[in-house]
């Protein structure tokens, strides 16, 4: 017995140092095989939970013990690789959850804020360096009321299970497109334990609902809900189209992940509408379109406004189809760290489609940094000047939505 306890204790005094030595090293003190990333701290015989109770992260162990996490993990398989993301005390007290509020807080709603922060891959720090784009960590926190496309089978549906989108740039982890702390972690047998600055937030809305309640895009929603408005009383229900909510909102009980650059008021009034009511006059332009039901065709296709609002969402109208229908869409679920030229440029955004015949589209951007490091992007070959990213990283149960202060019209369109 006594045998036992020394070794447990000499354990724990080899956990300690870990941190220890991840609290006072210096980038100078590393010397990784990719510049710039910290090597992590290596203890393959010890085990996460051995981690976290030789951790200084107070307020974590104390929700974790409140919480029932450790049967959840029994259930799961303890040896079943994990990260945690774990905040740190200061990122607990600013957020509110003091020891008092986590004793007064029940298992189950520890449990959700414990199982957002545990991530159902053993996360390497040195591995994301060697990625270009995101690693989408699937958390092991469930909505039961939503779903998402059958990974395996697209006619199918699968369990939501929120995300965390990792990467590290330099000595910083970053999650979902925000610094979180340092890129050092601790590897365990069992996964990851990493330290982050913050408590994580889960998003609570669809793109939709946070494009209505933001405040800043009132105009982008009326016009979009105008003209399908209008498109329906033209139609008549003869001829459909994809709707504004379309992805934006959960279709059939089901969502797709994706990103958007959302316009603000301020840039339709930068391009000299003022109104809604002077987007509705752009459109009034051209002929409207309609159904001719001598013909029973329709005559025109759509609306100016689709056409100077399509590359908010990347263009996908323009999408050429066959008989069989367009090629399917690649994912398109950014965040801002990913858009850079060197990852995207050359990004197809769909397939060739069934038959593979079908024109491939591929990345429509060209992406940049202003002087104050904000991302910037211009439809390539178009005279408009570039927009900027004035808030990104919008985080919703879809993914990100990235707030940009100019319109992005086509390089051919003028207004």
């Amino acid at each position: 017995m006594i045998h036992n306890m020394n070794k447990m204790n000499l354990k724990l005094i080899a956990i300690c140092l870990l941190f220890v030595t991840l609290a006072s090293c210096r980038k100078a003190e590393f010397q990784p095989e990719v510049e710039g990333v910290q090597v992590p701290a290596e203890d393959l015989t010890i085990t996460l939970n051995e981690v976290l109770e030789a951790s200084p992260y107070t307020l974590f162990k104390a929700a974790w013990k409140r919480s029932t996490m450790n049967s959840i993990l029994e259930k799961r398989g303890n040896n079943t690789p994990l990260t945690l993301l774990v905040p740190s005390d200061a990122a607990f007290i600013a957020d509110g959850m003091t020891l008092e509020v986590i004793n007064n807080t029940s298992p189950e709603l520890l449990d959700s804020l414990l199982l957002y922060h545990a991530l159902s891959i053993a996360v390497n720090p040195k591995d994301l360096s060697e990625r270009g784009e995101n690693t989408i960590g699937i958390s092991l926190l469930e909505n039961t009321y939503i779903k998402v496309k059958g990974y395996d089978n697209q006619y199918q549906t699968d369990p939501y299970f929120y995300r965390q989108y990792i990467n590290v740039s330099g000595n910083e982890l970053l999650i979902n497109g925000k610094k979180s702390g340092s890129a050092a972690a601790t590897l365990a047998k069992n996964g990851t334990f990493w330290p982050i600055d913050h408590v994580l937030k889960k998003p609570e809305k669809t793109m939709l609902q946070a494009l209505q309640d933001d405040g800043r895009f009132g105009m982008y929603v009326e016009i979009m809900t105008k003209t399908d408005m209008l498109w329906d009383e033209a139609m008549m229900g003869a001829v459909d189209r994809d709707r504004f909510p379309k992805g934006l909102s959960i279709d059939y009980n089901y969502l797709v992940f994706k990103s958007i650059f959302a316009p603000t008021d301020e840039a339709f009034h930068q391009a000299g509408f003022k109104t809604v009511d002077d987007l509705m006059a752009l459109n009034h332009r051209n002929p409207l379109p309609y159904f001719d039901w001598d013909t029973y065709e329709q005559v025109g296709t759509g609306y100016a406004t689709d056409t100077l609002l399509a590359m908010h969402r990347w263009g996908r109208l323009f999408k050429e189809k066959d008989g069989w229908g367009p090629g399917d869409d690649n994912p398109d679920s950014f965040y801002s760290n990913d858009l850079n030229n060197k990852l995207l440029s050359d990004y197809a955004l769909t397939t060739s489609g069934y038959t593979g015949t079908i024109p491939i589209m591929y990345m429509p951007f060209d992406f940049g940094k202003n002087e104050a490091g904000q991302v910037t992007l211009k439809v390539k070959s178009s005279t408009h000047s570039a927009a900027t990213i004035v808030e990104g990283d919008i985080n919703t149960l879809m993914g990100p939505i990235h707030a940009v202060n100019r319109l992005m019209p086509p390089k051919d369109f003028k207004f």
